[in-house]
This record gives C-alpha cells, sequence and structure tokens, in this order.
C-alpha cells in the first residue's frame, strides 16, 4: 500500500494542500474546526510526515491535546466552550493555537512534543489522554497544564470541575424530592470526571442512610451520538423494581434515557425524574428542560492558559489543581415520584 501523502490528506479532510502545509508547520491561519479535521485525517491515514530538521522551531505556539471524539471538537458544547476560553486568552497573551487530535491508544508522542515546536501543552479531556502519555509528556520537561482531567501517577497543574459536588447535589435534589429508588447512567471508566460523578452519587445517599442499591447502578451499554443512554435506561425499566428518578452522567445520556422513557409511554416528569450534567442549552433539544449541573467553562480555558502561561515563564512552579466549581440548576425534568394509584 502507497504510502499516504498530503494531497491525501487534504482531500480526506477537505481542505486544500497548502492548509495541511500550515497545519504541519505550526503557521498561524487555520481555524480550530480546520485543525482538527486536518489532526483527524493524519491519524486516520497514518500519515508520517517527513523530517525537515531545517523547519523552524516556532515558540509562539501553545500546543492543545484533544482526543478524537465523535463529533468534531467545535460540535461538542463542553470542550467548544473550554476551547473558546483556552484560545481567546491564547491570543491575549500572544499564542497562536496548534492543535494535535490523539486517537486510541496512542504509542507514540504528539508531534507537537516530539519535535517540541510549541511553548507549552494543554491537554483537554481525558479518555485516551491517559495517565501514561501524560508521564511521556512531563518527562520530556514540556510545560503542561491538564483541562477536565489529571494524573494519578504524578502531580500535574490542572484545571478540573467540582464533579464529586455536583453529582452529590444532582443526587440530594432527587432525595429532596422524595424519590428513594434513584438510579444512574455511568459511563466508560476512562473518563475519571465520569468516576468523580459516580462517587458524588453514591455518597448523597450514604449521607442520608440510603443503602445503594447497585441494581440501580447502570453500567454503559453503548457509546456515540446521538442516543447514548438509549440502552442503558432500557436496562433500568426492565427491572422488576425499576427506579423512580435517574441521574445521568451528562445531559447527551439523559436525552438518549428520555427517548427510552418516551417509547414505553411514560412522560418526564410526572412518571420518571432526570437530572442530567454539563448544561446543554435548553433549546438544543425538544422539552422538558433538563435540570442539570452548570459550570463556567469559558472560565476554565481561560484560567488553564493562565496557569499555562505563567508555568512557561517558571517553570519551578509547584503543581496545582485548580476546581472550577459546579451549580445545581432545576429546571423541567424532575419532580417529586408520581404516587400510586
Amino acid at each position: 500500500m502507497a504510502r499516504p501523502t498530503i494531497t491525501d490528506v487534504a482531500k480526506l479532510a477537505d481542505v486544500s494542500p497548502s492548509a495541511v502545509s500550515m497545519y504541519l508547520n505550526n503557521r498561524p491561519g487555520l481555524g480550530m474546526e480546520t485543525q482538527v479535521r486536518i489532526a483527524e485525517s493524519i491519524d486516520e491515514l497514518g500519515y508520517v510526515p517527513r523530517s525537515n530538521d531545517s523547519r523552524r522551531k516556532s515558540k509562539g505556539f501553545i500546543g492543545l491535546l484533544v482526543e478524537k471524539l465523535p463529533k468534531l471538537l467545535t460540535g461538542d458544547l463542553f470542550y467548544a466552550d473550554v476551547a473558546t476560553g483556552i484560545q481567546k486568552e491564547a491570543e491575549r497573551f500572544g499564542y497562536s493555537l496548534a492543535i494535535s487530535v490523539i486517537g486510541e491508544s496512542p504509542k507514540a508522542l504528539p508531534r507537537l512534543v516530539a519535535e517540541d515546536t510549541v511553548a507549552g501543552l494543554l491537554a483537554l479531556g481525558g479518555g485516551d489522554i491517559t495517565d501514561e502519555l501524560l508521564q511521556l509528556i512531563i518527562n520530556r520537561s514540556m510545560p503542561l497544564v491538564t483541562v477536565d482531567n489529571q494524573s494519578n501517577l504524578q502531580a500535574v497543574n490542572s484545571v478540573v470541575v467540582d464533579n464529586f459536588r455536583g453529582a452529590y447535589r444532582a443526587t440530594q435534589h432527587l432525595i429532596e424530592l422524595g424519590h428513594r429508588r434513584i438510579g444512574i447512567i455511568q459511563g466508560p471508566a476512562k473518563y475519571k470526571s465520569l468516576t468523580e460523578r459516580f462517587h458524588g452519587y453514591v455518597n448523597a445517599q450514604i449521607d442520608v442512610g440510603f443503602a445503594v442499591d447497585w441494581q440501580l447502578v447502570q453500567q454503559p451499554l453503548s457509546s456515540g451520538y446521538p442516543n447514548k443512554g438509549y440502552r442503558e435506561m432500557k436496562a433500568l425499566l426492565s427491572l422488576e423494581e425499576p427506579p423512580t428518578a435517574v441521574f445521568a452522567v451528562s445531559d447527551r445520556t439523559a436525552l438518549g434515557a428520555i427517548q427510552a422513557l418516551q417509547e414505553v409511554g411514560l412522560q418526564v416528569p410526572r412518571d420518571f425524574s432526570l437530572v442530567g450534567f454539563d448544561d446543554m442549552p435548553p433549546n438544543a433539544y425538544p422539552p422538558p428542560a433538563l435540570s442539570t449541573v452548570t459550570s463556567e467553562r469559558i472560565a476554565m480555558g481561560r484560567i488553564a492558559m493562565q496557569r499555562l502561561h505563567r508555568v512557561i515563564k517558571n517553570p519551578r512552579y509547584v503543581p496545582i489543581q485548580i476546581v472550577m466549581p459546579s451549580q445545581l440548576v432545576i429546571r423541567g425534568s424532575s419532580a417529586p415520584p408520581r404516587k400510586a394509584n
């Protein structure tokens, strides 16, 4: 099989070969969405650029490391807002962004790190951005700040959401409404943020003296868009004693759950209550508006970029974790349990 070329990458990404060349050489002028398309095309084709020792190393660039998502970075509300905050603050400091997309189980350092072409790196999200990959980056002594991720192997500068408290408050809200059989639809364990949300759900029940019913802890059965949460809700409804309410670890999961409820004739919140996490705008989906947990996503990106700038200027800074507050937003998807006839 012929070795992939820049032309092949350009065709798959639906851009010009010159745009691919700009991306490979960390030149300004490409939008974030275009950079993501090119990065994903390089990953999909396995394209390896020819080494060029004379390439000018630009220290006016910040690397943005992102996991390969089912949708483009700009199509995911949470990450799009965080990335917007990062970009605005980077521009204020005089940096340009260079994006690198990480595929499943990366076996090598990202190009931006291996070629030492950026002043520092922001790793946005978890999943395939593993502790082991972060350790490789740290070993290269590259300034690094993780966003919505952290390392369990070594202290690293990080900016995260208070996932535990947000999930705790969401579950507490359902308890206060009178629900006693409260389920949870979990997410993949590789995401530390979703694991923290699960712990918040468990602790909220323990703190009021409830025994956690592990039948109501629904493991993920599906992934992707738009039906994440659909099969999981079907499984919960098939129980001999199904829950009367569910905390879904993301709003998209909650929307898939609502579809499953509607198919069996259950109305939200008359027959069943749901609380999500991430605060998708209510006009982005059919009613009812979701009760959910929100956070300051754009501010999160700005703060992460500010921290990285400080670390670039002074690498001796002791690594710290900055926790962004989360807040419960009560809307139309949660109500007291329906009384039996």
